[in-house]
């Protein structure tokens, strides 16, 4: 369930105001870096604790990273239930980091011990089930999510005399109102803005309690829930959105799965090998069964089954590992940057621009699917490198450039075909070329993982196979931070770009001032609104000219290219690995 971090993403912004995010809800900058501190500390438990799960054994491993993993959901939970960030950073970014990094390598050595002969394939069953679990943990969130869900206090539709309460300025606000509901004039809500931009409900509102918190969720920012009320005003910490007791729950569920799975894992015999009763000499290259005689291994494989480079000659004395290091790195970030936002991105693209398609279930579906091209791709990619070659494989993943960076392109196409067209006939197919394209896109990136421990084996032996993969994984842990802070960084530049273009290309200033109270030349006001949450992008396209095209779908352009650029440095990276020989690697101290 760690690669579906999105899938919590929302319920964490809105954890106070449900149908919307509200003055005390975090912002998407503040929980995307989460997955990056898990991934941070994942890296720094491969990197030290590689060597002691050798010794220790998959078992005892599995176990102890099944009880942090455990421990990380149900503290995370604790988090948004008293609204503790720090709290948050600390169960899913550092426990859920642990957790992570020992049942990752766990499985990875044990599979390749059993076929060293096989070593891709090995990985890729061992490592399909991180796409596997990505596929069925967002139905599982899913009805988590909706069986604690308790929808917040519907107050009313917004429309009456606001008054600010810093400048005593009265003035007509009208809201969001229902399109199919008729509402009496005293039955709409009245709000006071205070001077830090919050709102809340007034002293002569006719509906609603005197000095109460509220959000205001437009039609846009409800199309993102299962709440059918309408928009308007919703009371603040009213309803609760499943966030806190889902994770608690999946926690303890994930925690007791991970124990009873780890009881069952084993290393071989150290004098077990795939051909069994064999004895290979080495005099000439054949093999004695009983009677017959058979081609024997390769010298080449029994010295990198038996013998290799040690990870401090590798990491200090080798140019191909930084370079390894280099061709993970780039290729991942993209992936992360989906991974850790996936939910998020295909809404906000999609869902203005096909709102009756792209719903909270399909965007679900989305994630799902993405999980499934991941666990296809570090199945499928691992098994065909054996016969590919690891380089070569990793060249192919060089074919996510063109998806990722001509995807701002094709969302282009799709908003300007839905604004032109009668029917959503010629903008599906765009949609369906994003969601084929993503899940191409995601396949390379579990195959990157899946490959790895292989090509580490073929370029440094696999004696030290393990310990190496830990450090390389280092790469991912770089990219982790590198993708969702990078994500997070570029989406709220985007955003802030786009909330101050909207306010330019206000001219209707009594709709603005209705609608925030609040002139759209007070820069100071407005900054408090923001901060607040007051001002939405959403709520501006509610008082900008008929005709404004909605910025939303455009927010990850700069990550999309910034993406493409890094997966075309590692895929030159990953042409520059050349082969060592190993014939000589018991002579390398």
């Amino acid at each position: 369930s760690v690669y579906v971090y999105s899938m919590w993403t929302y319920g964490l912004t809105t954890a106070s105001g449900v149908v919307s995010s509200s003055c005390f809800d975090w912002d998407h900058s503040q929980v995307l870096p989460v997955l990056s501190a898990a991934a941070v500390t994942l890296g720094v438990t491969t990197s030290t604790l590689g060597e002691w799960v050798e010794r220790s054994g998959p078992r005892k491993a599995g176990a102890i990273g099944s009880i942090f993993w455990s421990a990380a959901l149900v503290s995370t939970a604790a988090g948004v239930h008293f609204h503790s960030l720090p709290l948050v950073y600390l169960g899913y970014g550092m426990f859920g980091g642990i957790g992570w990094g020992l049942m990752y390598l766990s499985p990875v050595t044990t599979c390749m011990k059993f076929f060293p002969d096989k070593r891709g394939l090995a990985t890729g069953i061992s490592l399909s089930a991180f796409g596997a679990g990505a596929a069925f943990a967002p139905m599982l969130i899913d009805a988590a999510l909706n069986f604690f869900f308790v929808a917040p206090d519907f107050i009313g539709p917004l429309q009456g005399n606001v008054v600010d309460v810093v400048a005593g300025i009265d003035s007509n606000v009208s809201g969001s109102i229902s399109d199919n509901k008729q509402f009496p004039l005293d039955g709409f809500v009245e709000l006071i803005t205070l001077d830090d931009g919050s709102q809340v409900v007034s002293e002569t509102s006719p509906l609603g309690n005197a000095g109460q918190r509220v959000v205001v969720a437009t039609q846009s920012d409800l199309a993102r829930t299962n709440i059918d009320t309408g928009p308007g005003v919703y009371a603040i910490n009213s309803g609760d959105n499943g966030t806190a007791p889902a994770m608690a729950s999946l926690g303890i569920f994930y925690g007791a799965l991970g124990l009873l799975g780890s009881r069952f894992m084993r290393v071989p015999h150290p004098d077990w090998s795939p051909n069994i009763n064999t004895t290979i000499t080495s005099s000439a290259n054949e093999v004695e069964v009983g009677k017959e005689k058979k081609d024997a291994l390769s010298a080449a494989d029994v010295v990198q089954t038996n013998v290799g480079l040690s990870a401090s000659y590798v990491t200090r004395n080798t140019m191909q590992f930084p370079l390894l290091w280099f061709s993970v790195f780039g290729n991942a970030t993209g992936g992360l940057a989906l991974l850790s936002s996936s939910k998020l991105m295909i809404t906000d693209i999609w869902g203005g621009i096909l709102p009756n398609i792209v719903t909270p279930s399909f965007a679900s579906g989305y994630v799902s699917a993405l999980g499934i091209g991941m666990a296809a791709g570090r199945f499928g990619w691992s098994a065909l490198s054996d016969k590919l070659g690891r380089q070569n494989t990793y060249t192919l993943f060089g074919l996510g450039i063109p998806i990722v960076g001509l995807a701002p392109t094709l969302c282009q196409n799709a908003a300007a075909a839905a604004a032109s067209a009668v029917d959503d006939s010629s903008t599906v197919p765009l949609l369906a070329s994003f969601y084929g394209g993503s899940v191409l896109a995601i396949t390379f990136y579990g195959g990157i993982f899946s490959v790895l421990p292989a090509y580490i084996a073929d370029l440094f032996g696999q004696k030290h196979a393990g310990a190496i993969h830990g450090k390389l994984l280092t790469a991912w842990a770089a990219s982790a931070v590198a993708g969702p802070m990078g994500l997070s960084y570029l989406r709220a530049e985007s955003v802030s770009r786009a909330t101050s273009d909207l306010i330019d290309s206000v001219e209707d200033r009594d709709a603005f001032q209705r609608a925030f109270d609040c002139s759209v030349d007070d820069v100071a006001s407005i900054e408090k609104l923001i901060n607040a949450k007051t001002i939405s992008i959403s709520r501006l396209m509610e008082v900008v000219p008929e005709g404004t095209p909605d910025p939303t779908p455009f927010l990850y352009d700069s990550t999309c290219h910034i993406a493409a650029g890094l997966m075309g440095v590692s895929a030159l990276a990953n042409l520059s690995i050349q082969p060592i020989d190993l014939s000589k690697a018991s002579a390398i101290k």
